[in-house]
């Protein structure tokens, strides 16, 4: 029994740990990340402004394909979760409409300068990737 209380003791003191960091951690400032889109590798830079438990921000991403675009992040920080929308229009060719993008996340904050989670993208033309993998460092 005590032993369990032990590990019970520990378990606890650890999670209330990482609880605390995560409610210390400013994200405001440069972030970047690199990940597969589809068959496209891509580069995210972006900036991010934390304003109490909300996000505001702007990313730029280059592609591997040589394509860049731009857009706006709106989030919010919930303790060691972080969940945001990265919203973009970008020309779709041929005289058409703006292709209108939404890439959503969640993700942890692993410590002070990196992020981990998962994306899900949806555009205009219901092109959908889902549940990807993605990890963010501060620059």
């Amino acid at each position: 029994m005590k032993i369990i209380l032990s590990l019970l003791s520990v378990y606890l003191f650890v999670q209330s740990s990482s609880i605390v960091l995560a409610e210390d951690v400013d994200l405001s400032g440069s972030w970047s990340s690199e990940y597969q889109l589809g068959s496209t590798e891509e580069f995210l830079t972006a900036n991010i402004q934390q304003v109490g438990s909300n996000l505001l921000g702007s990313f730029t991403v280059k592609s591997s394909s040589g394509d860049e675009y731009s857009g706006v992040i709106l989030g919010t920080v919930d303790g060691d979760r972080v969940t945001a929308n990265f919203i973009s229009a970008r020309d779709s060719g041929n005289d058409k409409d703006p292709l209108l993008t939404v890439t959503l996340i969640d993700s942890r904050i692993v410590d002070k300068n990196t992020l981990k989670g998962t994306y899900n993208v949806q555009d205009s033309d219901l092109n959908a990737i889902v549940n990807q993998p993605f990890q963010a460092t501060r620059k």
